[in-house]
Protein backbone atom coordinates (compact mmCIF):
# COMPACT_ATOMS: atom_id res chain seq x y z
CA UNK A 1 0.00 0.00 0.00
CA UNK A 2 1.64 3.39 -1.02
CA UNK A 3 0.58 6.70 0.55
CA UNK A 4 -1.85 8.75 -0.58
CA UNK A 5 0.07 12.07 -2.35
CA UNK A 6 2.44 9.41 -3.15
CA UNK A 7 3.97 8.36 -6.56
CA UNK A 8 0.47 6.05 -7.18
CA UNK A 9 -2.03 8.88 -6.59
CA UNK A 10 -2.15 10.46 -9.89
CA UNK A 11 -2.50 6.93 -11.71
CA UNK A 12 -5.64 5.97 -9.21
CA UNK A 13 -6.87 9.44 -9.46
CA UNK A 14 -7.19 9.34 -13.13
CA UNK A 15 -7.99 5.63 -13.02
CA UNK A 16 -11.15 6.25 -10.92
CA UNK A 17 -12.42 9.82 -11.78
CA UNK A 18 -10.95 10.11 -15.77
CA UNK A 19 -12.32 6.37 -16.13
CA UNK A 20 -9.14 5.15 -17.32
CA UNK A 21 -9.84 1.91 -16.57
CA UNK A 22 -6.74 -0.02 -18.28
CA UNK A 23 -4.57 1.54 -15.52
CA UNK A 24 -6.12 -1.23 -12.80
CA UNK A 25 -3.62 -3.76 -14.45
CA UNK A 26 -0.70 -1.47 -13.54
CA UNK A 27 -1.90 -0.68 -10.28
CA UNK A 28 -2.21 -4.01 -9.00
CA UNK A 29 0.97 -4.87 -10.86
CA UNK A 30 2.80 -2.29 -8.57
CA UNK A 31 1.10 -3.60 -5.66
CA UNK A 32 2.59 -7.52 -6.06
CA UNK A 33 5.57 -5.96 -6.41
CA UNK A 34 6.00 -3.59 -2.83
CA UNK A 35 3.44 -6.86 -1.91
CA UNK A 36 4.65 -9.92 -3.02
CA UNK A 37 1.62 -12.21 -1.99
CA UNK A 38 2.20 -15.08 -3.91
CA UNK A 39 3.77 -17.41 -0.74
CA UNK A 40 0.22 -16.18 0.89
CA UNK A 41 -1.82 -17.31 -2.21
CA UNK A 42 -2.81 -20.69 -0.39
CA UNK A 43 -3.98 -18.83 2.81
CA UNK A 44 -7.14 -17.04 0.52
CA UNK A 45 -10.03 -18.37 -0.63
CA UNK A 46 -11.91 -15.44 -1.84
CA UNK A 47 -11.34 -12.03 -3.25
CA UNK A 48 -14.49 -9.83 -2.83
CA UNK A 49 -14.13 -6.21 -4.41
CA UNK A 50 -16.10 -3.23 -2.25
CA UNK A 51 -19.35 -2.32 -3.88
CA UNK A 52 -20.92 0.20 -5.48
CA UNK A 53 -24.30 1.21 -5.09
CA UNK A 54 -26.68 0.50 -8.08
CA UNK A 55 -26.91 4.64 -8.45
CA UNK A 56 -22.94 5.53 -7.84
CA UNK A 57 -22.28 2.34 -10.77
CA UNK A 58 -24.38 3.85 -12.93
CA UNK A 59 -23.00 7.39 -13.09
CA UNK A 60 -19.28 6.04 -12.91
CA UNK A 61 -19.57 3.79 -15.29
CA UNK A 62 -17.68 0.72 -13.61
CA UNK A 63 -16.45 -0.35 -10.25
CA UNK A 64 -13.24 0.57 -9.88
CA UNK A 65 -12.36 -2.14 -6.79
CA UNK A 66 -14.08 -5.28 -8.86
CA UNK A 67 -11.83 -3.97 -12.00
CA UNK A 68 -8.59 -4.67 -9.63
CA UNK A 69 -10.04 -7.14 -8.09
CA UNK A 70 -10.08 -9.35 -11.54
CA UNK A 71 -6.61 -8.35 -11.88
CA UNK A 72 -5.74 -9.74 -8.56
CA UNK A 73 -7.92 -12.79 -9.50
CA UNK A 74 -6.45 -13.55 -12.73
CA UNK A 75 -2.32 -12.55 -11.22
CA UNK A 76 -2.83 -14.86 -8.31
CA UNK A 77 -5.15 -17.56 -9.45
CA UNK A 78 -7.78 -16.77 -6.07
CA UNK A 79 -11.47 -17.15 -6.98
CA UNK A 80 -13.38 -13.80 -7.18
CA UNK A 81 -16.97 -12.48 -6.58
CA UNK A 82 -18.75 -9.26 -6.86
CA UNK A 83 -22.50 -10.88 -6.61
CA UNK A 84 -21.83 -11.55 -2.57
CA UNK A 85 -22.32 -8.09 -1.50
CA UNK A 86 -24.70 -5.02 -1.99
CA UNK A 87 -24.65 -1.68 -1.13
CA UNK A 88 -27.45 0.64 -0.69
CA UNK A 89 -26.53 4.16 -2.15
CA UNK A 90 -25.61 6.73 0.52
CA UNK A 91 -26.45 10.62 -0.61
CA UNK A 92 -23.81 11.89 1.42
CA UNK A 93 -20.41 11.85 0.38
CA UNK A 94 -18.09 9.76 2.36
CA UNK A 95 -14.70 11.31 1.57
CA UNK A 96 -15.54 14.06 3.17
CA UNK A 97 -16.60 12.81 6.63
CA UNK A 98 -14.69 11.92 9.20
CA UNK A 99 -14.26 8.21 10.63
CA UNK A 100 -17.41 8.81 13.39
CA UNK A 101 -19.91 9.96 10.59
CA UNK A 102 -18.41 7.16 8.20
CA UNK A 103 -19.32 4.60 10.79
CA UNK A 104 -22.73 6.12 11.53
CA UNK A 105 -23.65 6.42 7.75
CA UNK A 106 -22.31 2.99 6.72
CA UNK A 107 -24.81 1.00 9.60
CA UNK A 108 -26.85 -1.37 7.17
CA UNK A 109 -25.46 0.03 4.55
CA UNK A 110 -24.13 -3.32 3.11
CA UNK A 111 -25.91 -6.92 2.94
CA UNK A 112 -24.93 -10.25 1.84
CA UNK A 113 -26.87 -11.80 -1.24
CA UNK A 114 -28.54 -14.72 0.35
CA UNK A 115 -27.89 -17.01 -2.86
CA UNK A 116 -23.92 -16.73 -1.55
CA UNK A 117 -23.68 -16.76 1.69
CA UNK A 118 -22.38 -20.79 1.53
CA UNK A 119 -19.18 -18.78 0.04
CA UNK A 120 -18.74 -16.54 2.70
CA UNK A 121 -18.71 -19.81 5.28
CA UNK A 122 -15.26 -20.54 6.78
CA UNK A 123 -13.63 -18.48 4.07
CA UNK A 124 -10.76 -16.66 4.17
CA UNK A 125 -11.81 -13.45 2.44
CA UNK A 126 -9.26 -10.38 0.74
CA UNK A 127 -11.24 -6.87 0.51
CA UNK A 128 -10.45 -5.33 -2.39
CA UNK A 129 -10.52 -1.37 -2.59
CA UNK A 130 -8.48 1.96 -4.08
CA UNK A 131 -8.24 3.46 -1.32
CA UNK A 132 -8.43 3.88 2.60
CA UNK A 133 -8.99 6.86 4.60
CA UNK A 134 -10.44 5.65 7.83
CA UNK A 135 -11.40 2.30 7.48
CA UNK A 136 -14.91 2.82 8.09
CA UNK A 137 -15.81 0.79 5.07
CA UNK A 138 -13.54 -1.95 5.14
CA UNK A 139 -13.81 -2.39 8.94
CA UNK A 140 -18.02 -2.43 8.36
CA UNK A 141 -17.88 -5.23 5.36
CA UNK A 142 -15.31 -7.81 7.60
CA UNK A 143 -17.76 -7.44 10.54
CA UNK A 144 -20.48 -8.66 8.22
CA UNK A 145 -18.44 -10.98 6.36
CA UNK A 146 -17.34 -12.87 9.93
CA UNK A 147 -21.20 -12.67 11.25
CA UNK A 148 -22.09 -14.62 8.27
CA UNK A 149 -18.70 -16.86 9.20
CA UNK A 150 -16.12 -15.74 7.22
CA UNK A 151 -12.67 -17.24 9.33
CA UNK A 152 -10.58 -14.62 8.24
CA UNK A 153 -11.20 -11.11 6.05
CA UNK A 154 -8.23 -9.25 5.10
CA UNK A 155 -8.06 -6.06 3.34
CA UNK A 156 -5.91 -5.09 -0.02
CA UNK A 157 -5.84 -1.34 -1.03
CA UNK A 158 -3.64 0.24 -3.20
CA UNK A 159 -3.08 4.04 -1.50
CA UNK A 160 -3.58 4.99 2.09
CA UNK A 161 -4.85 8.54 2.52
CA UNK A 162 -2.92 9.98 5.71
CA UNK A 163 -5.83 10.11 8.31
CA UNK A 164 -5.61 12.76 11.25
Amino acid sequence: MDCYGGPLTNAVHDYKYKHQVAIARGLVDAWLQIHPMRNLMNNIDLLIPVPMSAQKLNQRGFNQSWELCKWFSKELKITRSSSILFRSHLEANQAQANREERMKRLQAVFDVNPDKINMIKNARIVLIDDVMTTGATLSTIAKLLKDFGAQSVHNWVILRTPYK
